[in-house]
């Protein structure tokens, strides 16, 4: 019960940094917001992909191996990071966690939060995050791409030398602290949570 009420209150501080952030874009580039709406591969969507490097950034992420965060002695199915994502009211945050402790949030909103796992208290539940994932990926199924979440579900991408796993929850059911998934969820939100207070959040 404590860990949902926790996991709830950080969920809903996330919400309203998301909203705010929408909201802050919408009132300087109101015909844009319009525009982007109205077909994908509209100009002015191009423009916007141009400005912000959203989807750049966790493809890069992504396409990170062992090798290139200095851990090509592990074992090919060992987990050495997780690229998290929330849908949050159409919005996504896109959370990168490596096992080095290495760690960035990005927002599909523009912004995020980069190179976070400079902070010792960071990198330690950053580390446990990735650690503690090893035990859920027989439950996710190998992929070649990487998809953004669907509405109202959270994406968990288990990275190994041997490909990449996913699988998708919902989040009310992970908040609830009923789904065998929510202490992976929890431990997602102690990782969004330390990542906020350290950079002044």
């Amino acid at each position: 019960m404590k860990k949902s009420i926790v996991t709830s209150i950080v969920v809903f501080i996330w919400m309203a940094f998301l909203i705010s952030c929408n909201t802050k874009t919408k009132k300087e580039t109101p015909q844009k917001s319009q525009q982007t709406e109205v077909t994908e591969k509209a100009p002015e969507m191009e423009e916007e992909t141009r400005k912000n490097p959203f989807f750049d950034m966790r493809n890069m992420a992504y396409k990170t191996t062992a090798e290139q965060i200095g851990l090509d002695a592990i074992d090919k199915d060992d987990v050495y990071g997780i690229i998290s994502e929330l849908d949050m009211n159409g919005a996504t945050v896109t959370v990168v966690t490596f096992a080095t402790g290495d760690t960035s949030i990005y927002l599909s909103s523009g912004g995020g939060f980069i190179g976070a796992g400079q902070h010792e208290s960071v990198r330690e539940v950053v580390k446990k995050y990735v650690i503690n994932g090893q035990r859920y990926v027989e439950h996710a199924t190998k992929i070649e791409n990487l998809e953004l979440p669907a509405k109202g579900m959270a994406t968990f991408n288990f990275m190994t030398p041997n490909g990449n796993y996913c699988f998708s929850k919902n989040i009310n059911e992970l908040n609830s602290g009923n789904s065998e998934f929510s202490n992976l969820f929890a431990e997602l939100n102690e990782v969004i949570s330390q990542i906020r207070v350290k950079s002044g959040q």
